[in-house]
């Protein structure tokens, strides 16, 4: 069992590095690529629905969201039908970071394959 949950935070460890990595070099983390990349198919869509399509917490989505407008990336505004509810649309900063991260994500996960072979 010890060597289970070594294993685990070994793997949580290494998520979170790369995570930190790829925000730092590329502009976006993972979680916010994948956040920006569901957004793009689902322009004008609720913070609820994004939710609920990532499968994440909407208090957890609200920290994203929060970190993506102050990165520009996109815009939150008012439902025109209802001005009580958001809508959510990426920007075009937010379009050039997912070309940004696209491009730059194999070569990240190529040195940290590397990295990681010349440690064992």
């Amino acid at each position: 069992m010890e060597s289970e949950i070594a294993q685990l935070v070994r793997g949580s460890l290494a998520f979170h590095n790369l995570n930190k990595t790829a925000e730092t070099k590329l502009g976006l983390s993972l979680v916010q690529y994948y956040l920006l990349s569901t957004l793009r198919d689902m322009p004008g869509c609720s913070p609820q629905k994004l939710a609920e399509t990532l499968g994440m917490h909407p208090s957890t989505l609200t920290q994203s969201l929060k970190r993506l407008q102050k990165k520009e990336s996109i815009f939150v505004g008012e439902d025109s039908k209802d001005s009580r509810k958001k809508i959510l649309t990426m920007t075009r900063n937010g379009s050039e970071r997912l070309k940004t991260f696209s491009a730059g994500i194999k070569q990240l996960l190529s040195s940290k394959k590397r990295q990681a072979g010349n440690r064992s």
